[in-house]
């Protein structure tokens, strides 16, 4: 991937930050940086991008994301316009793995916490009873002061490790060469995409948004994203999809062209090729777990 660097802000008084944020939107390029986050979104909708992976998210997430992982959280459009009481709201943690030393971290009792640092290089999603328990250690942490603060980190840490069902988000590592010098392109490409997914973007079309041929194009995309960028719109149009499905009663027919999909049989076909459900069966399921 070729995102931004993001410099997270640093103190002298403390060795990482954990911040509580309520913003308009959320910071809305793609970017990387060497600490570690943990971040819980307590308000806020919109498309998620960490690594080679697309999907929607929603209020109440927890995910664990690794040192120079590419991510972005964009808010829906809604977002941007300044509507009374819409707001995006998270709680964040950043820290730097050699904080705890190579040494520390390579002792047998540390073990799972080092394992959970590379598995957190593809990104983690975090559930359950699992995410309640970190929630309320990240609010103890926000409080702690001196000793405490890294004591609740570590506690923190191994109460994620030891869950059954973390799931890994992205196909690809932190640790996938970026290219500093084309740091804005996939930034106007995503932006193009999630601002007309619902209507036919042509290779043409979207090449000419970072002045390429598309030949070249589809050949830049696949080098930085590992995937085709017909792949890339159809996992952006599914998402959208999700999102209208779980979050709206409108028909199926209707949640096919309002995500892009101009035919029903490719929507149902291809909807269930990614999610591994009919837009049906994953509606029901939604409804089910609510």
């Amino acid at each position: 991937m070729n995102p931004q660097l993001y410099k997270v802000a640093a103190s002298a008084e403390y060795s990482f930050s954990i911040k509580h944020d309520i913003v308009s939107y959320f910071y809305n390029q793609l970017h990387y940086h060497p600490e570690v986050e943990l971040v819980h979104i307590i308000r806020g909708t919109g498309s998620r991008f960490i690594g080679d992976s697309v999907n929607s998210f929603r209020e109440d997430e927890l995910v664990l994301i690794g040192s120079n992982l590419p991510h972005l959280f964009r808010n829906d459009d809604d977002y941007y316009n300044d509507l009374p009481g819409l707001k995006a709201e998270s709680v964040t943690v950043h820290f730097l793995p050699e904080i705890f030393g190579t040494a520390f971290l390579n002792i047998p009792e540390n073990k799972p916490i080092s394992d959970l640092l590379e598995k957190a290089q593809y990104g983690i999603t975090i559930h359950g009873k699992t995410k309640e328990l970190v929630k309320k250690q990240m609010e103890a942490l926000s409080f702690a002061g001196k000793s405490e603060r890294i004591i609740l980190l570590m506690q923190l840490l191994n109460t994620i490790a030891a869950a059954p069902d973390n799931k890994t988000i992205a196909h690809f590592s932190g640790n996938h060469v970026l290219n500093k010098s084309d740091e804005s392109r996939l930034n106007r490409v995503y932006q193009y995409t999630l601002n007309n997914y619902n209507h036919e973007i042509t290779l043409k079309e979207i090449a000419a948004i970072v002045y390429m041929v598309p030949h070249s194009f589809c050949r830049y995309f696949k080098q930085r994203t590992k995937k085709r960028y017909s792949q890339f719109i159809l996992e952006v149009r599914v998402s959208q999809a999700c999102k209208l499905l779980s979050g709206t009663d409108y028909s199926i027919a209707v949640v096919c062209y309002e995500s892009g999909f101009k035919n029903f049989s490719n929507f149902n076909r291809h909807f269930k090729a990614i999610v591994g459900k009919s837009p049906l069966e994953y509606r029901k399921s939604y409804r089910t777990l609510q």
